[in-house]
């Protein structure tokens, strides 16, 4: 599958490296600043251009930017979303990660779905990653146990897609129904982070759905 990887921060990083070694061909946006170029040299073959080419080029175009890039980013792709799957790996975090700029009556997924409608017709389907440090790190193994990945979403077939690829990461996709569940995806996210990083040293932390 063709990815295009909107952001090349630690997780865009992270992601394109693990779905180019399950056989995606990745393509980088951002342009050619430093942190673009270091994501494209991390993936063999990786290609990196603007944000409207990597939109172009992606049958799924993952969205990696922080939550107050969202408007930015999008409207970098300059309508080339049409028909796309975008995934958002958006969490509404502040800046300083201490908690969330929206919750439980909106969500960054939701933000997202509503600039893409402006911008062009697209699917949106919200999916957040394990932590960028997991995924680089090798195996997604916990004592034999895979970290599980809440997909949201309104169009059943961009879900499978983006399970196809949650799959690929090494981790477990699990449907959380609509779009707007990412209401409370999200902020279970933010209580991960909380947890990883109090005391200063982050740990790897990943959420688990046990069912009986």
């Amino acid at each position: 599958m063709k990815i295009g990887i909107i952001g090349s921060g630690r997780l865009g990083r992270a992601l394109g490296v693990r779905l180019a070694s399950a056989g995606h061909a990745i393509f980088f946006g951002g342009g050619h600043s430093d942190a673009s170029r270091r994501a494209a040299e991390a993936v063999t073959g990786a290609r990196l251009g603007t944000n409207a080419a990597a939109a172009e080029f992606g049958d799924v175009v993952v969205l990696a930017v922080p939550f107050s890039k969202i408007d930015e980013a999008i409207k970098q792709t300059e309508g080339k979303l049409a028909g796309t799957i975008v995934w958002s790996c958006v969490n509404a975090l502040t800046p300083d990660l201490t908690g969330l700029a929206v919750g439980f009556d909106t969500s960054a997924a939701e933000r997202v779905a509503a600039r893409v409608v402006e911008e062009a017709s697209a699917r949106v389907v919200a999916a957040l990653p394990p932590f960028a440090e997991l995924l680089a790190g090798g195996e997604l193994d916990f004592a034999g146990e895979l970290p599980d990945v809440f997909v949201c979403g309104d169009d059943q077939g961009a879900k499978s897609e983006v399970f196809r690829l949650v799959t690929d990461l090494g981790a477990r996709p699990v449907d959380a129904g609509p779009l707007v569940a990412a209401r409370l995806v999200e902020p279970a996210m933010m209580l991960l982070v909380t947890l990883a990083y109090r005391g200063g040293t982050p740990r790897g932390l990943g959420l688990k759905l046990l069912e009986k």
